[in-house]
């Protein structure tokens, strides 16, 4: 799947995902606790790449970037 393609079909993502995410925990309710410390640092990820159009594959590459990362945090 192509970064066009995939941007088409974000939205559609997002909400597979959520319902993964709906079904999976009404199954295993167990698992809630240990993966809500999972969920912050997921969502901030994504909005992360998503707002700044960020492939997911090169994420680790612009974190790295000291100067972008400070900016962004501050505003």
């Amino acid at each position: 799947m192509d970064r066009l393609t995939l941007e088409r079909r974000q939205v559609w993502v997002y909400l597979v995902a959520i319902l993964c995410g709906l079904v999976s925990g009404g199954v295993w309710p167990g698992i809630a606790s240990y993966l809500e410390t999972l969920l912050w640092p997921v969502l901030a990820v994504l909005l992360y790449a998503t707002f700044v159009q960020v492939p997911l594959l090169h994420i680790r590459d612009a974190f790295r970037d000291r100067r972008f990362v400070l900016a962004a945090m501050i505003g």
